[in-house]
């Protein structure tokens, strides 16, 4: 259970930042052709990654195998050449994006102590995660209290949620997340200025801003030993920002959003933006992000059919490449994860073979020819096919004539196969 805890916080961190990058390696020529709102929901790709979508999409995989025929072919001949018991990880896929993968993972599985191993850093990352959900949850805390002492009720505008005036507060911002409201700075405001605020934070608490937000710092929890996910979460800020400007600004004139860009730098001047916090969303971002901010506003225009289709293309490729990344890394963990609890023996790529007893602890090699596997259960036997079949890996002929002839008929109606025995008396 631990190794594949590991195992899989690994995959997942790899994947997600394996994704982020390609988004941060592409972004100065994106940012040319697809809106701020584009770039800040196809954040969330890797996010998904980050949060178990690596292991939904190899879930997934059994049935789009299904139903391709090169795919169904290969599990209809029922050939083996190796035992089901080895596991040859250089000859499990010849793609370069899983190599890396297959090195990380062998070098774990040749560690001595293994299952200790995966105990301590088991415990290190509950600690870790523990730790930032904990800190991050009395900063807000201590935020809110401060936000709502010497504040009031600001009830002479129509608004669907309520807006209280703060004393602390250093720009306008949404804050909570069941029961959201929007806070103000104690500082007047022109009529048109406070309109623009105020819908402003109403598309944040419209689109659900706070709970991506949320959603990203929970991913961060999770990964917080990984560098690459607090950058991911600093740009998203930025880009949510970017965004609701674009909103709010689409059908504005050039003077209305000129307006609306001296507000957000009279914000700005107002007082010294608060570190992020979580389960909020503020009108104005540090200096290095307001210069972004301004040039975009005025260069927001309505996007064609055109830009619109190119921008659904980028999307699905983007998460096409996590897929295909998420498949590579998984075609490599399924089997690592059997190590535990199971005995096992693997070759590694420069020859050495490695074994694990039931409890996945190393033990000593033996030779591939004196090898003798264990006597299966029916039931066994059937339960190893059904997994042979659902993870795409060919179904060793012993197994089939092992198998009484109800049994492989059930199976070949189920998946929709043709395995036949090799020893059939005719």
């Amino acid at each position: 259970m631990m190794i594949a805890l590991v195992l899989s916080l690994i995959t997942s961190s790899v994947v997600g930042t394996f994704i982020w990058m390609i988004q941060s390696g592409t972004k100065s020529a994106t940012q040319k052709w697809f809106s701020p709102t584009w770039h800040y929901y196809t954040v969330l790709i890797p996010v998904f990654f980050l949060l178990g979508g690596s292991e939904i999409i190899n879930r997934l995989a059994p049935f789009i195998r299904s139903v391709l025929p090169t795919t169904r072919s290969g599990l209809e001949s029922g050939v083996i050449s190796e035992s089901p018991h080895y596991v040859t990880p250089i000859e499990q896929t010849g793609t370069n994006s899983s190599l890396f993968m297959k090195q990380l993972f062998d070098y774990l599985l040749r560690l001595e102590n293994l299952k200790e191993f995966a105990l301590i850093a088991s415990i290190i990352w509950a600690v870790g995660a523990t730790v930032f959900l904990l800190v991050n949850l009395h900063k807000y805390r201590t935020f809110k209290r401060m936000i709502l002492q010497d504040s009031w009720v600001y009830d002479t505008v129509h608004y669907p949620v309520k807006v209280i005036v703060s004393a602390h507060a250093t720009t306008p911002m949404a804050m909570g997340l069941w029961k959201p409201m929007v806070v103000l700075p104690d500082t007047p405001f022109g009529e048109k200025e406070l309109a623009m605020i105020l819908s402003h934070e109403l598309v944040h608490i419209k689109r659900g801003d706070l709970l991506v937000k949320l959603l990203v710092l929970i991913a961060n929890a999770v990964h917080w030993f990984n560098p690459a996910v607090y950058s991911l979460n600093k740009q998203l800020n930025a880009l949510c920002e970017l965004s609701c400007d674009e909103k709010v600004v689409q059908k504005m004139n050039m003077e209305d959003r000129k307006v609306y860009g001296e507000t957000l730098l009279s914000m700005l001047e107002y007082g010294v933006m608060q570190k992020n916090v979580v389960c909020t969303s503020s009108l104005c971002n540090p200096k290095k992000y307001m210069k972004r901010r301004l040039l975009n506003l005025m260069n927001v225009k309505k996007t064609n059919k055109s830009m619109i289709t190119l921008s659904l293309i980028a999307t699905m490729l983007m998460i096409g490449s996590g897929g295909a990344a998420a498949y590579a890394a998984g075609s490599v963990v399924p089997l690592t994860k059997e190590f535990q609890g199971a005995n096992v023996t693997v070759t590694n790529p420069d020859g050495t073979v490695v074994s694990f007893d039931n409890d996945g602890k190393r033990v000593t090699a033996q030779p591939k020819d004196s090898y003798t596997p264990k006597k299966l259960t029916l039931e066994e036997i059937e339960v190893r096919i059904k997994k042979h079949i659902e993870k795409g890996i060919t179904v060793p002929q012993g197994y089939i004539n092992e198998l009484p002839q109800k049994n492989l008929d059930a199976l070949n109606e189920t998946y929709g196969l043709k395995l036949q025995k090799s020893n059939v008396n005719k």
